[in-house]
């Protein structure tokens, strides 16, 4: 168990970084920003859509699309967590506080869900609110808070981005380095944008069994996986990250 004052700590080491508290701040402006971008953009096309175009029409998925920039965000600022300890080479004085490595790799986690979720719940809500009210500004077709779709939205996709933090300070501590970690990590989260030009055998991949891509695509509800198996890939994908992390810790110096 991880006591409270070690993740106080935590905390005032996490807040301490002018780094951190300018980048959860900015994730969910951006995440506002993008949903009135994809909005207009949107609402644009729906006006001059046909008739079947229109019938087709996924106004949710259209308006979420940046999420899958917000998640790069989410996932440096769990990358920030581990690697300004490495960076400014206070790690050792944190394992010598807390005595235990796998206590303080605990602890981080815990700091990171703290810290990601309620900046994942800013994001994906206003996100969604100016998405669809720019749409309905528009005249194009929206979605309303009531809607199943939406709930699934607004309830599992800031879970979404919280593991993807979980993902970005795995990548922290396997790399100790702000720079690498965060250039994997948003490697690693946009390459599926690239299917396209992928190789045929790639595509299934990219497009449906991508850790992140699996998650967000149920969220969204264009998901050709079962609820239970996009999330898993995400869930599992995450703890294996995880447990390398903690074996690598363990078995480095600091």
């Amino acid at each position: 168990m991880i006591g409270t004052g070690v993740l106080r700590a935590e905390w005032t080491k996490f807040s301490s970084i002018r780094a951190t508290m300018v980048l959860a701040p900015a994730s969910v402006a951006v995440a506002g920003m993008l949903g009135w971008l994809f909005g207009n953009a949107t609402a644009g096309d729906y006006a001059v859509a046909t008739a079947q175009e229109r019938l087709d029409f996924q106004p949710l998925e259209m308006g979420m699309r940046g999420l899958y920039i917000v998640q790069v965000l989410i996932a440096a600022l769990g990358v920030l967590i581990v690697s300004s300890e490495h960076g400014g080479g206070t790690m050792r004085a944190s394992l010598a506080a807390v005595g235990r490595r796998g206590h303080l790799l605990a602890a981080k986690a815990g700091l990171t869900v703290m810290t990601a979720l309620p900046v994942s719940v800013a994001s994906v809500w206003l996100m969604y609110v100016t998405s669809q009210s720019t749409l309905a500004a528009g005249g194009a077709s929206h979605m309303t808070p009531g809607e199943p779709a939406v709930l699934r939205m607004l309830l599992a996709g800031p879970l979404v981005l919280t593991a993807l933090a979980l993902f970005g300070l795995s990548l922290g501590f396997l790399l100790r380095g702000t720079a690498p970690a965060v250039n994997v990590s948003t490697a690693f989260l946009l390459l599926p944008l690239f299917a396209t030009i992928a190789p045929d055998f790639m595509n299934g991949l990219l497009e449906v069994y991508w850790p992140n891509v699996a998650a967000l695509q149920v969220v969204s509800g264009a998901s050709p996986l079962p609820a239970w198996a996009g999330y898993g890939l995400l869930a599992g994908f995450v703890a294996a990250m995880l447990g390398a992390a903690f074996v690598h810790f363990g078995n480095h110096d600091a």
